[in-house]
């Protein structure tokens, strides 16, 4: 057995799929750094890496209904390379993405494509300090101002603040609230 199948034997991933990760995997951002010089470093870092992923369009918030396993391959390939990429690649396309497709109307597919090229990040705001991610004691309260055509987000105690993951209060420009 030559390389080539042995590789489509042991990956199980489509070998043009497969190719472009190993395309992508080569460009400088991937290069690995082990001792960042400094936090903003090691924020930004993953955020360029995601961004490079984004340009190359190997992968699609939509690919939960039309190719669920892409999704998965890219999740694998992430893996093998960054973790800190691989929160934030879960953040901005499972958490965030995949919500606001599976619990969105029509009204939020303009979204699909931005969150894809990353003109929107997105962050997950699940996690409250005092409760995890318990959403039955949930404190945060989410009340539509009929006046105002916005919603009042209202955290009332310390204990209902919001914590999430990945860089958010640094890259996100969207948020994805449960309350």
């Amino acid at each position: 057995m030559n390389t080539t199948e042995l590789g489509d034997v042991l990956l199980g991933v489509d070998p043009k799929k497969r190719d472009k990760w190993f395309e992508i995997l080569k460009h400088p951002e991937f290069k690995p750094i082990y001792n960042y010089p400094n936090w903003n470093e090691t924020r930004e870092h993953p955020l360029r890496k995601l961004q490079v992923i984004a340009k190359s369009k190997v992968v699609s918030v939509k690919d939960f209904i039309t190719d669920p396993h892409n999704i998965f391959t890219a999740h694998e390939f992430i893996a093998m390379t960054d973790g800190a990429l691989g929160i934030k690649f879960t953040v901005q396309f499972n958490l965030f993405g995949g919500s606001i497709l599976a619990l969105g109307t029509d009204r939020h597919k303009h979204l699909f494509d931005k969150i894809d090229d990353l003109s929107v990040v997105g962050c997950f705001c699940l996690t409250e300090l005092g409760y995890g991610n318990n959403a039955v004691e949930m404190e945060t309260t989410a009340t539509y101002d009929e006046k105002a055509k916005q919603f009042v987000i209202n955290t009332p105690t310390t204990l209902s603040q919001k914590y999430w993951i990945s860089n958010g209060f640094k890259h996100a420009s969207h948020s994805l609230v449960f309350a």
